[in-house]
Order: structure tokens, then C-alpha cells, then sequence
């Protein structure tokens, strides 16, 4: 909590004496990535930054970026379902960034699969990441069940993953792209499965607090630019293959002491 402390007084600090937009998200690669990188980071940066404005990132827990951003310490919060933007009363620029989903993994040599809420009740323990919305059944059904585990922090994704392949949970929940990047960063892939998606994509947006209407329009006005010079797609196509392995050591050596003995 000090270091999140630290991070928004330093942000505090550089609003004071310029005016750059302040953004902060959690890790949810590849759209939002370390050392400001992601295709959604990038493509936030690049429509302000064509337009001469300049843009502070810095990453934040997801809850804690959306209490940041009613507090008015920050301006925006990247990957935001319409569900999120309304229930914390933001603007959203009525540009879409993304879809997201609800996609479930399972061990390899598993048999579940998920088409359905019911599909759920046979599983003895399903992991999410905290704050999230994950639609109104599925919510429901989470909240419901005592043992469905939220899991927070700066790498709850990547966490869940490991806590899975350790047996502690039966199914993971969340977006294909983003578990298939975390556990090929985790060398984790081939032991995973992907056991089916339920309900529909939902639109992701970068929700503006109220107090930022024309940082909103400015944002809208610069992913049409950026569409325009063509930016747009080449800042997409970078992200279309996944690593195979993090180049990241200290991230890696963070999670590495949590890895099961049969990945050494």
C-alpha cells in the first residue's frame, strides 16, 4: 500500500506543476502490459500524444485505479466494461477498445466444459480476479458460492494460473488472450486447457472520471486520427502473436518462488 502511495503522490506532484493525463491500470497483457506496453496502453498514449498532449501511466490494482479515479488522483482507467463505467458513474468517449469475454480453463486431461451457468455447478472451485465485472448470471453465480476464489494484488491472473496448476482451484475465469499471454509468461501453456466461453463478447472502453469530458473528446478525436494515418492498425497488428516467453526477469523471478516443482 506505501509503494500505491507513493506512486499516486508522485502523480499528484507532476499534475501540480504540468498537465499531463493521468492513466493507471492493472497488468491484464496484451492490453495492458509492463513497461507501457500493450495495444490498449499504446493506442491511449499515441491519440493524445498526436495531439500534443502528454500521458503518465503508471499500474495500480484494478479496484484501487477505480477509487484513484472517484478521488480525482487520476484522469482515466484503461479496459472498462460498459457495466464498470456505469456502476462508478464515468464517461467512457463512446470509443471501443476491445472486446472482452468470459473464458474458462481448465488442467489439461480435464473433461469440463462451459456453455451454460449450470455448467458451473459441478465444479468444486472456480477463480476470478477481484473488481471485475464478469456479467450479471455469472457474477451472481460467484458471489452465491463461498468457495469461488477472488484473487487481487499486482498479478492476480497470472497467480490463479499457478494456483491452478497447483490443483488449488478446478477452473479459471477470464479472457482467452490475456490467460493464453500470462501463461506462456509463467512457461505454464501445455498444461492448460481451454474449456469454453459463456455469454457474449462485451465492448472495453478507457473510462474517463466526470471532471475529464474534454480529455474524453480529445481521446475519441485522436483514435480517429490515429485511424486516419493508419497507426491505428499497425499499433494492433503488433499484438496479434503472443510470446511465447516473458523477457521480463524481474516479473518472472517474482513468480517463479510460486511455480509447482514440475516446471523446474
Amino acid at each position: 500500500m506505501f509503494k500505491y502511495l507513493l506512486i499516486l503522490l508522485s502523480l499528484i506532484g507532476i499534475h501540480a506543476h504540468a498537465t499531463p493525463i493521468r492513466i493507471a491500470s492493472d497488468i491484464w497483457c496484451p492490453y495492458i502490459c509492463e513497461n507501457e506496453k500493450g495495444y490498449v496502453v499504446e493506442l491511449t498514449k499515441r491519440a493524445f500524444e498526436i495531439q500534443g498532449q502528454t500521458v503518465v501511466f503508471v499500474t495500480i490494482p484494478y479496484k484501487r485505479a477505480l477509487i484513484e479515479l472517484q478521488r480525482d488522483n487520476i484522469d482515466a482507467v484503461l479496459a472498462l466494461t460498459p457495466s464498470a463505467i456505469t456502476n462508478n458513474q464515468l464517461i467512457d468517449a463512446d470509443i471501443i477498445i476491445g472486446y472482452n469475454s468470459n473464458d474458462f480453463y481448465t488442467l489439461i486431461g480435464e473433461d469440463e466444459s462451459f456453455e451454460t451457468i449450470a455448467d458451473l455447478n459441478q465444479t468444486l472451485q472456480a477463480a476470478v480476479v477481484s473488481g471485475y465485472n464478469y456479467g450479471v448470471e455469472l457474477d451472481a453465480w460467484l458471489n452465491a458460492h463461498p468457495n469461488t476464489y477472488f484473487a487481487s494484488g499486482n498479478d492476480p491472473l497470472a497467480m490463479n494460473i499457478i494456483r491452478l496448476v497447483k490443483g488449488r482451484h478446478s477452473v479459471i475465469v477470464d479472457n482467452k488472450n490475456v490467460i493464453e499471454y500470462t501463461a506462456s509468461q509463467l512457461n505454464l501453456s501445455q498444461q492448460l486447457r481451454y474449456a469454453g466461453t459463456i455469454g457474449q463478447p462485451v465492448p472495453l472502453h478507457v473510462g474517463f472520471s466526470q471532471l475529464n469530458h474534454a480529455n474524453a473528446k480529445m481521446f475519441a478525436n485522436g483514435i480517429e486520427m490515429l485511424k486516419a494515418n493508419g497507426e491505428y492498425q499497425e499499433i494492433i497488428n503488433k499484438y496479434k502473436i503472443l510470446p511465447s516467453v516473458s523477457t521480463n526477469k524481474a516479473r518472472h523471478k517474482h513468480l517463479q518462488k510460486f511455480l509447482p516443482v514440475i516446471n523446474k
